[in-house]
């Protein structure tokens, strides 16, 4: 079995190879030759929290699941403590790989890096099948840190024509360190004080600001009023919305929409209060009949050229992201194969 490290990976791992193995995986998932777990084989994964102390508790959750394609492999990804306002260093990722016919271990990563990666990744390949590069000048960020640094460096790559980049971050030093990172180019950036200035105008909007809230009220409100009409937001962790602009506002577009179904028969109803993603909100939103489960595009259904006439419409998108074992799989099994080449 090999062994690899944060350091390997952040030697051989960049993100334009990532969304290539993200497009791999989603061409696979199109001949549903993959398996999560759960009833329907969909679900993110499985948790269990116990006490850390009088006040907190530690939360792992366990991500099983199996590629198949060219890539034929099982894998987990186990991850904890999770502790709600913890910095970097204090959840830590591993992720392990099998052979599926025997389970013998083929390598095993630490998987911070590759996690944050494959998450930009993720919103990368999901901008290029729903904005055209010269549509792109404007750019809002809301919140900073590590998978911004990467989604926005591999943003830069994919559309040329970006001049401005706006940002909201926790701190005024956050979103400085943040701009730090991209002194070598020539774009303007703007520090907004609030949500709706990141908003205003922009092209393109990828909401982060992690899950580190106590209630739904504490969650900066997205106000639509704010948004252009054709703007694509990618909410890659919690985001909230007024409903009247979900049921009737947006086009609707999930990574895997059979994950928050999944959701729904773990958690119960209602999700959204429980786990705040985007699509937490839309299964809610079908449980209670006010959406149509047709109304909801995956991206399976834009690579099979189905809903068009959804995706035609001149509305903002809402893209929701949860994250699945398969894009981890997809990643580190290309980065094992660069590793071996090099």
């Amino acid at each position: 079995m090999i062994y690899i490290d944060e350091k390997t990976t952040a030697k051989y791992l960049n993100i334009t190879n990532c969304v290539k193995s993200i497009q791999k995986m989603y061409k696979i998932m199109q001949t549903k030759d993959y398996a999560m777990g759960g009833k329907n084989a969909n679900s993110h994964g499985m948790r269990i929290s116990f006490p850390r102390d009088k006040h907190t508790n530690n939360t792992f959750i366990a991500m099983p699941g199996f590629l198949g394609g060219e890539y034929q492999v099982a894998g987990l990804k186990w991850h904890g403590p999770n502790i709600r306002g913890s910095t970097r260093g204090t959840t830590n990722y591993t992720l392990i790989l099998n052979k599926p016919n025997t389970g013998a271990p083929i390598a095993f990563f630490e998987a911070n890096l590759l996690t944050s990666y494959r998450t930009a990744a993720l919103s990368l390949y999901a901008t290029t099948l729903l904005k055209q590069a010269q549509t792109i000048n404007k750019v809002g960020l809301i919140g900073g840190g590590e998978i911004h640094t990467i989604f926005l460096q591999g943003l830069l790559e994919l559309y040329p024509n970006i001049n401005l980049i706006k940002i909201k971050s926790k701190t005024e030093s956050g979103a400085n360190k943040f701009i730090s990172y991209f002194k070598k180019f020539k774009f303007r950036f703007e520090i907004c004080k609030n949500v709706n200035a990141v908003l205003d105008d922009s092209d393109l909007i990828s909401v982060n600001p992690g899950f580190d809230f106590d209630s739904l009220s504490q969650m900066p409100l997205l106000r639509t009023k704010y948004l252009k009409e054709n703007a694509l937001v990618l909410c890659l962790s919690y985001a909230k919305f007024s409903d009247e602009f979900l049921i009737n506002g947006a086009i609707k577009v999930a990574d895997n929409f059979a994950m928050y179904e999944s959701y729904l028969a773990e958690f119960g109803y209602p999700v959204y209060p429980k786990f705040s993603s985007l699509g937490s909100r839309f299964i809610d939103l079908v449980y209670d009949r006010r959406v149509k489960p047709g109304e909801i595009v995956d991206i399976v259904d834009i690579l099979n050229n189905t809903k068009n006439e959804i995706l035609t419409k001149n509305k903002p998108v809402v893209f929701a992201s949860g994250g699945m074992i398969t894009e981890n799989i997809a990643v580190a099994c290309d980065l094992l194969k660069e590793i071996k080449i090099k």
